[in-house]
């Protein structure tokens, strides 16, 4: 496995159990009091994510925003890599499954992998978090299985619109 697809796997696997810490980033991303929450009940719209590969303690920070039609889009790993696309839908409430597609290029541009990430993804009751478990396939450039990594885990915060510190006199303006 080249260096390029330990990058990919870094990025979009997760590990197992979280142990309890003081606040992070997604504790501290939004501001509560200023939020506009929409309540939803699906995957639609922007999360920011933590992920973890099987027996690390590194975590990887990204965004992903699902479509309403079940497409969804998110980061890219580094620069040989294509932003991570693919599909979702809803299994039953509060539970979707979802699977990415991140292709790695050389040097040249070749195409040289491909990765396939399967999720279960769990929404809260209030829809605002989300957790779940990966499974990355690695395939060569003719979609030929090179290995699965099982047991990624990883969390997820829904972003919210927030108001400046303006936004009552701008909602009470005339112009």
């Amino acid at each position: 496995m080249t260096f390029s697809n330990l990058l990919i796997l870094a990025a979009v696997l997760g590990g197992a159990a979280y142990p309890q810490s003081a606040p992070g980033l997604l504790e501290r991303i939004g501001v509560p009091d200023k939020a506009l929450t929409p309540r939803n009940p699906t995957l639609t719209g922007t999360w920011m994510l933590e992920l973890r590969r099987p027996g690390q303690t590194l975590v990887t920070a990204g965004l992903v925003t699902y479509f309403a039609e079940g497409t969804c889009i998110g980061p890219t790993a580094d620069g040989n890599t294509s932003p991570s696309q693919g599909v979702w839908v809803r299994i039953t409430d509060g539970k979707f499954l979802q699977t990415m597609y991140v292709f790695t290029y050389d040097a040249n541009r070749a195409l040289t992998t491909i990765s396939k990430v399967r999720v279960n993804v769990q929404l809260s009751d209030d829809g605002l978090t989300a957790k779940g478990t990966t499974e990355a396939v690695v395939l060569d450039k003719d979609g030929k299985e090179m290995a699965t990594i099982p047991g990624g885990s990883y969390r997820a915060v829904r972003l919210t619109a927030e108001k400046p510190a303006d936004f009552e006199a701008f909602v009470l303006s005339t112009n």
